[in-house]
């Protein structure tokens, strides 16, 4: 550790002591420090007062260790010499931060031959810091694409930065001291001290000018100087601008114009600009062709203006002026009545338009024509709240008005009534007389029906036979005694169906709410035990809900106990109905559908015990079970068939509440060696329709394993076409309803096309139920639609003669 003294006299030749220094030392030969000389703002340099400074541990512990080890090697150097040594290094100020010194030290050879050393130490923080700031804004101008100069009084660049340079060919500091006259040959007679004069007086000016290269060669350019002072010195500060450039990037924008112009004016959709004000100030020929105006009656009025008194046009010049005062898009859909086309619908999408200060200067108003999808858009509308059979309510258009009428209850004590209706012994119709006859019957029960009610009350097809009633205004029993007498008289007359009379009855359950919490569901089971307890009567009546019909639920639970005992002594088999290719129809995969051969009963199909099994939670089980059979089949069918194969499985909405579904199936298809793309899942719109976080993620990691998911009986639910591209879906299938007096329906025919086209634009695959007739399958080929299952393929089928039916295929 070197030894310091205090501060001593200092008497050395002129000129070594800088004038700036702060710290002067002396360093003798066997290493004894001296501080010669301490300013009082060794104390800023520090941070510490100078007679804390005479240590010199102070001032090495006030530097950052690697600065220590930079410096070693250079004294060592400097000592061998001996030579003058000078560096720089920062020390850590314990307020300021960091602060740079800067040491300059010479040797003084003694008689003896040993060196002493004389050393200043200066503070250069803020030469540091004016040099650093040089330096950024030097890398700053280098970065930008125009030239820049700067020339003092006498017409000499004092700097160029790197875009200068590389346009007129001058590397490194070959510019210093180039005269403006070198590169700017057409200054002309006047001198640069008047041209220097002149931009001093008017501080700015700008021309265009010649700029010559280092090789001789003439840049057009445009000049825009600045004059400015530096240390009681001016200087001009020039940008420079090739015309060349210029000229090209106005010409590409002239072109750009004119493209935009012609897409504008070629465009299909209508396009309009309008002012701050709303008035209109541009409307391309599309628009122009399609209105009654005229453009010369329109460019510069308001929409209220062309349309005073219209509301619709009052609603789409507030929004014009919300977005021009907000400066956010915006969207309305406006229907045009005054077109050469009749009505049309057009969807619109108001953007607001900025100029370069970011002010809000007009909109642009972009409408396409929707009038064709608004029609589709509204038949699927109909459908997702309408039977399209009966042009009755739905069942999701008759829970919405259960719950007003249960609102309407709990707010003002009032009363109304449900009935629930069954056809009897409709499946004989349908069995004995085809479905079209089934049809129309169930159009014209649904005609009587809505004779027999009132006004204000709600006649809806629920599915298949099954109706429904509601009845918001009721006194007591007796009205609705008297609304099920007359629906019972009315079917007592024969029905006429291609020319045959037919007798059929219908069994009515109605259950009355007066208080207390209900539910359309709770509704909908007593209205359900009450008609099947008309059913067990004989039929062709009405029974009112009593808490004594719960008791016969008991039914239920005994199949509940013989469902639990058919899946471990193995009554639970799939049938297999064939899916085929159209139009050859070469079968390429099939529908797995669950039977229970019932020990006592025989046959019973899914509708006979898939409803108990959702309720009591054996879903899951039977759902397991037909998975994992349908899987070794495929696995099987995949080894003896050549061609592509997929078996399609049912799932329950129950399957994804409350169980990791993907998780089952990943072990299934390990189990089995099924491959995803063997299976395709095929769900209910139900299941999408609740928007529920969790049946997204199962069917996104599903979709991601690799198995196709399909929605089965499409457009029979509450159907919203929205979650068509929100969930990972891979095919459409039509329900049979459609296909049923399909194609000589028209209404139906439209329909499926709708269906068909809305599947196409969203690439998602079709087939079609139900298909009967050679002639249904054509049609629906000559629409895209490229898959079919029907009877007219083949029934579902046991395993064994399915098997049979695929090998006479192949």
């Amino acid at each position: 550790m070197a030894v310091i003294d205090g501060p001593g006299e200092l008497v050395r030749p002129a000129g070594l002591l800088p004038a700036a220094a702060t710290c002067i030392l002396e360093q003798h030969p066997d290493g004894h420090v001296t501080v010669v000389h301490a300013d009082p703002g060794m104390e800023d340099m520090f941070g510490a007062e100078p007679g804390r400074l005479l240590h010199a541990a102070g001032i090495e512990a006030s530097m950052w260790p690697e600065d220590r080890r930079r410096a070693e090697p250079r004294q060592e150097t400097a000592q061998r010499g001996p030579m003058p040594l000078r560096t720089e290094f920062p020390v850590e100020h314990p307020v300021r931060g960091p602060r740079w010194l800067e040491l300059s030290a010479v040797p003084e050879p003694l008689s003896d031959g040993a060196i002493r050393w004389h050393g200043f130490l200066t503070d250069v923080t803020e030469r540091r810091q004016a040099e650093v700031q040089a330096g950024l804004v030097g890398k700053a101008l280098d970065h930008l694409a125009e030239m820049v100069s700067i020339c003092n009084a006498e017409g000499r660049f004092v700097y160029v930065n790197e875009a200068w340079r590389k346009a007129l060919g001058y590397r490194g500091e070959e510019f210093l001291n180039l005269s403006v006259a070198e590169v700017v040959p057409d200054l002309g007679s006047r001198s640069w001290a008047g041209h220097f004069r002149e931009i001093r007086e008017k501080t700015s000016a700008q021309w265009e000018t010649i700029h010559r290269t280092r090789d001789g060669h003439r840049v057009p350019v445009v000049v825009d100087a600045r004059y400015l002072e530096h240390e009681g010195c001016g200087y001009v500060l020039a940008l420079v601008r090739d015309t060349r450039l210029l000229k090209r990037t106005d010409t590409a924008l002239l072109r750009r114009e004119r493209e935009f112009r012609s897409l504008a004016e070629n465009s299909p959709d209508s396009i309009m600009r309008y002012d701050r004000d709303c008035r209109i100030v541009y409307l391309n020929p599309s628009l122009e062709n399609t209105l009654l105006f005229s453009a010369s009656d329109m460019i510069g009025r308001t929409p209220t203006e062309l349309h005073p008194g219209d509301e619709r046009f009052e609603t789409y010049e507030s929004k014009l002026r919300a977005v021009v005062a907000t400066g956010k898009a915006d969207e309305i859909e406006l229907l045009l009545q005054g077109t050469h086309k009749g009505p049309r619908l057009l969807h619109i999408r108001l953007v607001a338009e900025h100029d370069p200060d970011g002010e809000c200067t007009g909109v642009l108003a972009v409408g396409r024509d929707i009038t064709e999808v608004d029609e589709y858009r509204r038949r699927i509308q109909r459908l997702a709240f309408f039977d399209p059979l009966t042009d009755l309510p739905n069942r999701a258009l008759l829970n919405d008005r259960i719950r007003q009428c249960l609102t309407d209850a709990a707010a003002r004590g009032s009363q109304f009534g449900l009935m629930l209706l069954d056809l009897d012994r409709f499946k004989e119709v349908n069995d004995t007389l085809g479905h079209s006859a089934g049809d129309r019957l169930l159009c014209e029960a649904a005609r009587r029906l809505n004779a027999c009610v009132r006004g204000y009350d709600t006649v809806a097809r629920l599915g298949g036979d099954e109706f429904s009633i509601l009845l918001p205004v009721v006194r007591d029993r007796g009205d609705l005694r008297a609304i099920a007498g007359r629906i019972l008289e009315a079917f007592g007359e024969a029905f006429i169906i291609e020319g045959k009379e037919l007798f059929v009855s219908v069994s009515i359950g109605i259950v009355l709410h007066m208080e207390g919490q209900c539910d359309a569901d709770r509704l909908f089971k007593q209205a359900d035990l009450a008609m099947y307890h008309a059913k067990r009567q004989g039929r062709n009546n009405f029974q009112f809900y009593a808490e004594e019909l719960a008791v016969q639920v008991s039914d239920r639970t005994a199949m509940e106990g013989a469902l639990r005992k058919a899946l471990g002594n193995g009554e639970l088999e799939l049938y297999y109905q064939p899916q085929v290719a159209l139009p050859a129809g070469r079968i390429v995969g099939a529908e797995a559908l669950l039977r229970w051969r019932h020990p006592q009963e025989g046959i019973m199909t899914p509708d006979r015990f898939i409803p108990i099994a959702e309720e009591t939670g054996l879903i899951r089980d039977l759902g397991h079970w037909v998975l994992t059979t349908a899987c070794r089949r495929a696995v099987y069918w995949h080894r003896t068939v050549d061609s592509p194969f997929k078996v399609a499985v049912n799932l329950s909405t129950r399957q994804f509440v409350r169980n990791d579904l993907p998780g089952e199936l990943q072990r299934i298809v390990q189990d089995t060696g099924c491959r995803p793309e063997w299976l395709e899942l095929e769900i209910t719109e139900s299941l999408l329709l609740g928007n529920d976080a969790e049946v997204g993620a199962a069917l996104e990691e599903l979709h991601d394993m690799g198995f196709a998911i399909s929605i089965d009986d499409f457009g029979t639910g509450y159907s919203a076409l929205s979650y068509l591209n929100r969930f990972p879906l891979d095919q459409i299938k039509i329900d049979r309803s459609f296909i049923q007096g399909f194609p000589a329906d028209r209404e139906k025919v439209e329909l499926v096309k709708a269906i068909i086209s809305i599947a196409g634009a969203l690439q998602l695959e079709v087939i079609a139920e139900g298909v009967e007739t050679s002639h249904q399958a054509e049609y629906l080929h000559a629409q895209g639609c490229r898959l079919a299952q029907g009877h007219l393929f083949g029934r579902p089928l046991p395993q064994d003669r399915f098997e049979r039916l695929l090998a006479g295929n192949a």
